[in-house]
């Protein structure tokens, strides 16, 4: 029985990452993540100057690759753990508060104008999210005219590179 209640209390720290757990967890999905999205990163053609907003930024690593996708572009990452900001903000420190911004908040509720993104991405994450429909309706608002929403999700053999 206890057995079950660390692993529950270890997927629900997923969602919303907290204490030293969180930090371990953040460790883990910025390195056991990053074929998967490498490989989803990859269906763009990245332009230097896009701006991007990537829910449920984790641990930062998704902001890192994207800064240098788009070396003249903004950056923003918005998550709903306090844990997750703040070590998000700590690994992109070299760009923070000038290419990449860093943010606590939720999907349904984005704290950002209409039309702002050329590209919003989720990463691992929507599968977290409360209300999806909400979420989506906010993705839509807050992207451009022909923007792009990336959704990565690892949805059959986790080794599979295609």
């Amino acid at each position: 029985m206890k057995k079950k209640g660390f692993i529950n209390k270890f997927f629900q720290n997923a969602r919303k990452t907290e204490g030293f757990l969180g930090k371990m967890i953040l460790r883990g999905m910025n390195k056991g993540h990053a074929p998967l999205a490498r490989w989803a990163r990859s269906c763009l053609v990245w332009q230097p100057a896009w701006n991007t907003l990537d829910i449920g930024c984790g641990g930062g690593a998704n902001l890192s690759e994207i800064l240098k996708l788009c070396p003249k572009g903004y950056v923003h990452g918005i998550d709903i753990s306090h844990e997750s900001v703040v070590f998000a903000r700590k690994k992109n420190m070299k760009h923070l508060g000038t290419r990449c911004f860093v943010d606590q908040g939720s999907a349904d509720q984005l704290p950002y104008a209409d039309c702002s993104f050329d590209v919003v991405t989720a990463f691992e994450t929507i599968y977290f999210w409360g209300d999806l429909n909400r979420a989506f309706i906010e993705v839509k608002r807050v992207l451009k005219d022909n923007g792009f929403f990336l959704i990565c999700c690892e949805a059959s053999d986790p080794t599979n590179e295609i």
